[in-house]
């Protein structure tokens, strides 16, 4: 049996008897590196090391950081405000508020996990008493939760870049606006699930200019997160790094001096849960950059940029693939080490096609975030129902229905790639 046929059987073994992706994947590598005699054990420790020591990777630690800062500090409740003003008007309103709020706090967060958690303590109760199905309820949390590694600032994104070798600010800024299409998108499908069943209003019409106003004065400064990250990038003020560092600075500033809403105590547990999720984090790069080095030390890529450059030399066709593989790939693994280990396998493909990296860069990152709905391993539905002590099996129906406007939108940022390419095209043209 060939070293690559071992290594893919191991990892599929111990996926299957459940164990942590991060372990299977640093098992499974190890024990190709135990069979083969041309292959010394240092290389692992060489190759784990190189996978963390990237300055982009810096970002990670600090993303995760100002979003906990911002949760922790109570900012869900200043977004509501305004997210009242502007939808709360519209039938269903608590489900487009519950979907404007995730769009803001994506700006925010980075972490799909962290906003389930928010959106899902907040919203869905209240939606509940307002005579929302339960289901429809949980499931729409869920969903708006998915947009945290879409809208930048997003975690997914700096892993990708440093995996691809590409700008990071670039892919920060192409996600925007595949993001905002996405909860547009989520909300229309809510719309048209209100009016059929007759989910309320949270005002009989408009709230005018005046609480609009008063919206925007309580969502401000927090709002400024993702402002001075993207505005930062493009201007050239700092990298996307050092964007992290201001953003975890200023999100302690406005919840510790202007509101006072986090004290000192809170702040302590701050630092150690993205202390603890960063290390997990930075495991998983570890493992994934040992297994990725395998193959491309078997010339793993060599040989499918063969073989699918003898099948198709379309590029759509490409993207169509990288999205089924992804969305398979979302439904048992993490995106993280996903992202590592075939990303290095498909760019030689990409490349041999004209396909932009940005582009399949954004392709990636939306699918794996759809993975963030989908079973077993959906971790935005099993928080969102973990919160709400509501079975998950209940779920299902209404939440695959929700995914259907995401889907829509990877699609459609799939054959036309200037949805993706446009933002940054205009606001950073030397990086695309």
């Amino acid at each position: 049996m060939s070293p690559v046929a071992i290594l893919f059987l191991t990892f599929s073994v111990l996926i299957c008897t459940g164990a942590p992706i991060t372990v299977a994947l640093a098992l499974s590598s190890l024990l190709v590196m135990v069979l083969d005699p041309s292959i010394p054990m240092w290389i692992a420790i060489q190759r784990s090391y190189n996978g963390v020591d990237n300055f982009v990777l810096l970002a990670i630690p600090f993303f995760i950081l100002s979003g906990s800062i911002m949760n922790e500090g109570g900012i869900t409740q200043r977004l509501m405000k305004l997210a009242l003003a502007l939808v709360g008007h519209i039938k269903g309103g608590l489900a487009h508020v519950t979907i404007v709020v995730g769009m803001i706090f994506a700006g925010i967060s980075g972490s799909s996990t962290a906003e389930a958690a928010a959106l899902s303590t907040v919203f869905i109760p209240p939606m509940w008493e307002r005579g929302y199905r339960k289901n429809f309820a949980v499931a729409i949390t869920a969903c708006a939760a998915s947009l945290g590694v879409i809208i930048p600032p997003s975690i997914l994104v700096v892993v990708y870049a440093a995996t691809a070798n590409i700008s990071v600010g670039a892919l920060l800024i192409a996600q925007a606006l595949p993001g905002v299409l996405m909860g547009l998108s989520l909300m229309v499908f809510s719309y048209g699930i209100s009016i059929v069943c007759n989910y309320p209003r949270e005002s009989e019409h408009w709230l005018g200019f005046r609480a609009l106003l008063e919206g925007v004065k309580e969502a401000i400064l927090p709002a400024g997160v993702p402002i001075i990250i993207i505005g930062g990038i493009t201007m050239g003020v700092f990298t996307a790094t050092e964007a992290a560092i201001v953003a975890t600075v200023y999100a302690l500033f406005i919840t510790m001096v202007v509101y006072r809403s986090l004290s000192f105590d809170k702040l302590v547990k701050v630092f150690a849960d993205a202390g603890h999720l960063t290390a997990v984090i930075l495991f998983c790069v570890a493992a994934a950059s040992i297994f990725g080095w395998l193959l491309a030390f078997y010339r793993v890529p060599d040989t499918l940029t063969k073989w699918f450059l003898h099948v198709s030399t379309s590029p759509t066709v490409f993207i169509l693939l990288v999205i089924v593989l992804f969305s398979i790939l979302g439904t048992f693994m993490d995106a993280i080490p996903a992202i590592i280990v075939f990303t290095p396998m498909l760019l030689p493909i990409a490349k041999a096609l004209g396909v932009h990296p940005v582009h399949m860069g954004a392709i990636v990152v939306m699918t794996m975030a759809m993975g963030l709905l989908t079973l077993p391993y959906g971790l935005c539905v099993l928080i969102a129902c973990a919160i709400s002590k509501f079975p998950v099996s209940k779920v299902l129906g209404i939440l695959y229905f929700l995914m259907i406007p995401i889907f829509i939108i990877i699609l459609v940022c799939a054959f036309f790639p200037s949805v993706v390419l446009i933002v940054p095209r205009i606001l950073v043209p030397r990086w695309v």
